[in-house]
């Protein structure tokens, strides 16, 4: 028998929201503990105070819970950044991991695929050399068939069989092949959740977001590495958007190297001297509206 999430996932993909909001009901009944249910439900409602009640929910139920972070912080966005046109919660909420995938390839299925193209085509035989034929004195004489120009053409062929079944490999089995991936840094964890943080070995500590330059430390980690690693994990900004200052408001400038995860990572090209630097993102330049993203460097 369908389950009630299962039935709610159903109807909400269907455009059936009131359909969906009552099976989803019945799910709590069914599995108050299921994180997954208080997510989709938040999908599903415009109110943003349930939303927020309903993903903290999710959470308290499975802290990891990936979506629920996701949601939680489009929602804190929205109170700085407007949303984008038919821009909505369940955009960040997706997918949260309730559907079965297609059962994957064994290597040696997926082999078997890949070579069979190779197979069927080695298989065919090679066109031998016609005789040429004199029909009269008068009648042109055709032109002698070319062996070299067959196994030229052969040989392409095979190669570009080759590469689609290297291709297809990648896909089947998502192998990373180092001629065709460009190779990332290895994160051993990903952050907690959406965020900018400072890096200490495998260690994160989140930069608080502040609404202006901030006054005090509440929030604000503290390093004494003079070139400390930032970690970009947010869909808030990107680095086209974003200046690394310094208190007295000089731009600093930084190096960008891509992670995994749509991670970035930021490095200072210079070390630094002691004191306070913030990633900044501009909201309204006339109202001298930013937000900070701040950490302090003591003296070692």
């Amino acid at each position: 028998m369908t389950s009630a999430l299962q039935q709610g996932i159903d109807a909400a993909k269907a455009g059936m929201m009131e359909e969906a909001l009552a099976h989803l009901k019945d799910a709590i009944v069914e599995e108050p503990e299921n994180a997954n249910v208080w997510v989709w439900l938040s999908a599903i409602i415009e109110d943003e105070e349930k939303q927020t009640v309903f993903l903290k929910k999710a959470l308290e139920i499975d802290p990891e819970n990936r979506p629920a972070q996701r949601g939680l912080a489009f929602i804190q966005r929205k109170k700085y950044i407007p949303q984008k046109p038919g821009e909505k919660l369940s955009d960040y909420t997706r997918p949260i991991g309730v559907f079965k995938s297609p059962e994957p390839l064994t290597p040696a299925q997926a082999a078997a695929a890949i070579n069979a193209g190779v197979q069927a085509e080695a298989a065919r035989p090679i066109p031998q050399p016609q005789e040429p034929v004199f029909k009269s004195d008068n009648a042109k004489m055709p032109k002698p068939h070319k062996a070299w120009l067959d196994v030229l053409l052969y040989g392409l062929t095979m190669m570009v069989f080759v590469v689609i079944g290297i291709l297809a490999g990648k896909t089947l089995l998502n192998l990373n092949l180092p001629f065709l991936t460009r190779p990332t840094p290895v994160l051993v964890e990903l952050p907690p959740a959406e965020g900018i943080y400072v890096r200490t070995g495998d260690e994160y500590t989140e930069m608080e977001l502040k609404l202006g330059n901030p006054s005090d430390s509440q929030g604000i980690p503290q390093v004494t590495r003079d070139k400390p690693e930032l970690v970009l994990y947010t869909n808030m900004v990107s680095i086209e958007t974003i200046k690394f200052m310094d208190v007295e408001g000089k731009e600093i400038p930084f190096l960008v190297t891509p992670a995994e995860q749509n991670c970035t990572i930021l490095h200072p090209r210079e070390s630094l001297s002691p004191g306070r630097y913030c990633v900044v993102h501009t909201l309204d330049q006339a109202k001298n509206q930013s937000l900070y993203w701040c950490v302090d460097i003591l003296q070692p």
